[in-house]
């Protein structure tokens, strides 16, 4: 059983320590899933990649943005736009 947690933990570590399933790969994979659609707001991403990670209200859309719903992808892409001040 000892082996078992210790083989866990080790995954565990793992996973997190190459990034996987933290909030900022979260994040770009979101924007990796918008930018055919919105390559400029993936341009403004990649150049402001930590004001993303680390502002919570961005973070916090993103992180919450259902990549689907078109509709709400436009309204975080103006959002995106108007913080930066970039007419589409």
């Amino acid at each position: 059983m000892m082996l078992l947690d210790l083989l866990i933990d080790i995954v565990i570590n793992i996973y997190t320590s190459l990034g996987y399933g933290t909030k900022e790969h979260k994040i770009e994979s979101k924007m990796e899933k918008i930018k055919s659609e919105h390559p400029q707001a993936y341009v403004i991403y990649r150049q402001n990649q930590s004001l993303f990670e680390t502002d919570v209200e961005i973070s916090k859309k993103i992180l919450d943005l259902d990549v689907k719903n078109k509709m709400v992808v436009n309204n975080i892409v103006n959002e995106i736009y108007t913080h930066f001040r970039i007419t589409a």
